[in-house]
Parts: structure tokens; C-alpha cells; sequence
């Protein structure tokens, strides 16, 4: 269950809440969620850690658009508009993890001194393996499923780099977007090299605004 701190991320959508989950909260109907709830943690991270870019959250009312909670009295339509939310905030978060990627390969290209490190392994450092201060982290927001929420975006944003227009998606996808989602991760990342030994990394994630507190902070503002 998605806690405060990721509602306040997108804020007033209670709907997220079961993004992790299907509607009915059965985890049987889905491989994903069990297979990532059962991933080994990562050790505590030593001094020798090399620190990759911050993971930033950004709010959706922040990207342009505010996203209004369905008002139809029919159950089974009120139900397809819920899943039409949460596909539309994954496809936005995918866009913040796409970005993070994308910051740390360029990272990587740009200083020899950091070793090397594959989209592959970047996107089990969000999904299979994170590290701790970002497992507590996360936790501490309430989002212990945040491996499945961040596999889904992934996936997700595989086909939609953008979140798709009402008129452009259909109602049997909508309905099962999130065993969609998971078939798209799991492509998408067997599409990518095994993982090989590498270096560890380590990253923090913050909330855009709460990341913009500490940019001030850091400035004397």
C-alpha cells in the first residue's frame, strides 16, 4: 500500500494505492508481485560505493495535468476509471525512472573514474536489488511494494514514453494493464545483458519538492 509521502507525489489520487496490487488484492493472479517481494536485499553499502545521480519524484500536477478521481455510479465502469488512473500515474513515474537511467548512463560516459555500469543492471538497482537507504526510505513512506510499482512504470513506459490519451488505449488493456505491465518489464529487462559482477552503487531518492528544499538549503536561500 502506497503511504502519505507518495500520495503527496501525486497528490490526491487514492486510487494509487492499489497499483501494486490487482483490484481485488490477489496475489495469486499475478507472478510478478511474490517473485519481487522475495528479492534478496543488497548488503549494507560500503565507503566504497560510487553515488549515482539522485531518483526524483515529481508530482503529476507538476508535469501539466491534474488527474481527477472517477465520479460514475456504475461499479464496473468506476472500476475501469481507477485502473485508467493508476495506468496514467505509472506511465508518468515510468517517465521519472526513464530520466534517472538515462542521468546515470550519462554519468558513467562522462567520468572515467566511475566504472561502468548497463541499463540492465540500472534497472535491477531500482527493481531487484535497491539499496538499503532507499528500501527504508521507501518504506518509511509506506510503499513496501514500491519493486512491483517501479517494474510496472518500467515496462510501461517500454511502449508509452508518454502517458497515453483516452482514445488511444482500449478497454480490454485498461483493465489488465497491470499483468500487461508485467509481461512489458520482464521483455523489456530479458531484452538487456545478464547482470555481471560490477561495482556497488548507491543512489537516494527524494520527492521533487523535498529535493528542491535541500538544493536551497545547500545555496544559503
Amino acid at each position: 500500500m502506497l503511504g502519505k509521502a507518495i500520495i503527496g507525489l501525486l497528490p490526491g489520487q487514492k486510487y494509487l494505492n492499489r497499483t501494486g496490487l490487482s483490484p481485488e488484492g490477489d496475489l495469486a493472479d499475478n507472478d510478478l508481485v511474490p517473485q519481487l517481494a522475495n528479492a534478496t536485499l543488497v548488503p549494507a553499502l560500503s565507503k566504497s560505493a560510487h553515488q549515482l545521480p539522485p531518483l526524483i519524484l515529481h508530482p503529476i500536477s507538476g508535469q501539466g495535468e491534474v488527474l481527477a478521481e472517477p465520479n460514475v455510479s456504475d461499479p464496473q465502469s468506476r472500476r475501469l476509471e481507477a485502473h485508467r488512473l493508476e495506468l496514467k500515474m505509472l506511465c508518468y513515474l515510468g517517465k521519472d525512472l526513464v530520466r534517472w537511467i538515462g542521468q546515470c548512463l550519462e554519468l558513467v560516459h562522462q567520468n572515467p573514474e566511475v566504472p561502468a555500469v548497463s541499463e540492465g543492471q540500472l534497472m535491477d538497482l531500482l527493481v531487484k536489488n535497491p539499496p538499503e537507504r532507499v528500501v527504508r526510505k521507501m518504506q518509511g513512506w509506506g510503499v513496501g511494494d514500491f519493486r512491483t510499482i517501479f517494474a510496472r512504470s518500467l515496462g510501461l513506459a517500454a511502449v508509452f514514453p508518454h502517458p497515453p490519451a483516452r482514445e488511444c488505449i482500449s478497454d480490454i488493456f485498461v483493465r489488465d494493464f497491470a499483468r500487461y505491465a508485467d509481461t512489458l518489464y520482464r521483455v523489456r529487462r530479458q531484452s538487456l545483458p545478464a547482470p555481471e559482477e560490477s561495482a556497488t552503487f548507491m543512489f537516494e531518492v527524494y520527492a521533487s519538492g523535498e529535493y528542491a528544499q535541500l538544493l536551497e538549503r545547500s545555496w544559503g536561500l
